[in-house]
């Protein structure tokens, strides 16, 4: 459990260098999927529908 914290620490230390740290919910989502590929490629499947849908609005009311 100790490497999963410190692994999660460094993705947000890279993601803040970017301006982009880690939610909370990020973070959790990272615990809630480790070990689980399946589980892995469901929630990146769901947060590309959910950003592109987003985007796809964002562009469809700036028009």
């Amino acid at each position: 459990m100790r490497d999963l914290e410190k692994l999660i620490d460094e993705v947000n230390g890279s993601m803040s260098m970017e301006g982009m740290p880690l939610t909370q919910t990020n973070k959790d989502r990272i615990r809630h999927c480790v070990g689980n590929d399946k589980l892995v490629e469901e929630t990146i499947a769901e947060l590309i529908k959910t950003h592109t849908a987003v985007n796809n609005m964002t562009q469809t009311f700036m028009e």
